[in-house]
């Protein structure tokens, strides 16, 4: 068919059906350029452009990397080109475009990744929820035992300073 814009809803139909009726949607997320569908079943579908070249991923397409590694996604979220996706065994990964290290692979790496990509940092970390900006991204860590507490001592905290530092660098 022909692509047009669309100027008020419609229904997906991607969801229905017989392979979804014990795993139906549960909840949806949007980046700038992406659209996201968790199922009951913590499996993630995406679509939409996350990378400023390249085709967009038009229908929904699951996130396999996670779903076939026996991955259940309980937090999610997309930015301004960004895509999160935590898992209920403490696995983070990240994709897009992060050119201010929103993606969590660190100062030395690169800042985009095409495919889902491992977020070293949040190893074993359960993340309870996470929201995507332009340019940052927020998560809420579980802190419930000591195990939670010994994880959170590895990740760095941003102080009133920090956050100073930053505005002044930003809106020069």
């Amino acid at each position: 068919g022909i692509q047009k814009d669309e100027y008020s809803p419609r229904l997906l139909n991607t969801f229905s059906g017989p392979m979804f009726s014990s795993n139906s949607p549960t909840r949806a997320e949007a980046g700038a350029h992406c659209s996201m569908v968790l199922t009951s079943n913590g499996h993630v579908y995406y679509c939409g452009k996350h990378r400023s070249v390249g085709e967009a991923t038009m229908r929904p397409a699951l996130v396999d990397v996670l779903a076939n590694n026996m991955h259940v996604v309980t937090a999610f979220g997309g930015g301004a080109q960004t895509v999160f996706c935590s898992t209920s065994n403490g696995v983070t990964v990240s994709w897009g475009n992060g050119q201010t290290g929103e993606l969590g692979y660190g100062i030395s790496n690169p800042k985009s990744s095409s495919k889902p990509k491992f977020v070293e940092k949040l190893d074993k970390v359960l993340v309870s929820d996470v929201a995507c900006g332009y340019g940052h991204t927020l998560f809420i860590i579980r802190n419930e035992d000591d195990e939670d507490k010994k994880l959170l001592e590895k990740i760095a905290k941003i102080e009133h300073d920090d956050v100073k530092d930053f505005v002044k660098k930003w809106s020069k």
